[in-house]
């Protein structure tokens, strides 16, 4: 868990003042990060503060699956994302490798975070 080495928190501090859970397929809860009132990430502060921590959900945007489909999805997502399409321009491989990481991306369930939680409360008691 970077974001929380980056933070100097333990995964409890993390999750409960930076984080919420989300529903997720099949009735699953899942770690997200909060979001401000605009829907801006929690993170969000004229820039990401926490961007060399970044997850991989952060790190591989705007190259999403579903946002690669087709020329229409790219274009009416550049609308909300002033660094989109501006900036280099990206080889082929390297969007492919974005694309594949967030596909293989599979967020934490709320039972994986509260084990992850008890191992931490363990070793350091």
């Amino acid at each position: 868990m970077a974001l929380c080495t980056f933070f100097h928190l333990s995964i409890k501090e993390f999750v409960e003042t930076k984080c919420r859970w989300a529903d997720y397929y099949y009735g699953a809860k899942v770690l997200a990060l909060t979001e401000k009132k605009n829907f801006d990430c929690g993170l969000w502060e004229n820039g990401c503060s926490a961007y060399e921590a970044r997850p991989i959900q952060c790190s591989t945007y705007p190259f999403w699956s579903w946002m690669l489909e087709d020329k229409q999805t790219w274009d009416d997502c550049a609308k909300d994302c002033p660094g989109m399409n501006s900036g280099r321009l990206w080889s082929f491989e390297e969007i492919e490798k974005n694309k594949k990481a967030y596909d293989d991306n599979i967020p934490l369930k709320k039972e994986e975070v509260e084990e992850l939680i008890r191992l931490e409360e363990n070793k350091i008691n």
